[in-house]
């Protein structure tokens, strides 16, 4: 898994880079372009899909957990994760679950999808958690630092990556938590 990871990190780094910057932030009539995370995450999810090739697991966006008995009696019964990449139809084979947010975003947002990544990880099986924050909050370790204050615990961050997309064009930064 650790290897399948690897490579499905390498490809969200490229997607990341192609994200355009009308998709980073959205160009708003009679204001300033703002941040919104659908259009980024489609946009990415779209990045990711030209990439993928023969990748072994299934890319899905916001896949509606309504109902799957590991989630049925859950917190997270009706999360509906950014993008999850998996195999369908097993346990066994959860690779990544996929939280994204603007630099904007509060620190209960982040602390929300912390929680909701380290449930998934603990609960669903998957591998590894990702939280990517998009667009300029500064420099990288105040990044690093707003999401280990947000964790309820340092054992929250254990199984999370956290990857920083600064600007349009470049790629994330993998942050040290």
């Amino acid at each position: 898994m650790e290897q399948a990871f690897e490579r499905l990190a390498d490809m969200l780094g490229t997607a990341a880079t192609r994200v355009g910057p009308n998709y980073f932030q959205l160009p708003v009539a009679a204001a300033d372009a703002m941040y919104r995370e659908r259009v980024y995450c489609y946009e990415l999810y779209h990045q990711i899909r030209e990439l993928w090739g023969d990748f072994p697991f299934s890319l899905g966006g916001e896949i509606d957990k309504s109902g799957h008995p590991s989630f049925v009696d859950g917190p997270y019964a009706r999360a509906k994760p950014d993008l999850l990449i998996h195999t369908p139809g097993s346990m066994d084979e959860n690779l990544a679950v996929v939280e994204v947010k603007p630099a904007t975003t509060r620190q209960k947002g982040i602390r929300d999808d912390i929680r909701k990544l380290r449930w998934f990880h603990q609960n669903a099986n998957y591998f590894v958690g990702v939280f990517l924050v998009y667009g300029e909050a500064g420099d990288p370790e105040i990044v690093a630092q707003r999401v280990r204050d947000s964790a309820a615990a340092q054992d929250d961050l254990e199984s999370l990556v956290c990857l920083y997309h600064r600007h349009v064009g470049e790629r994330p930064e993998r942050l040290q938590l």
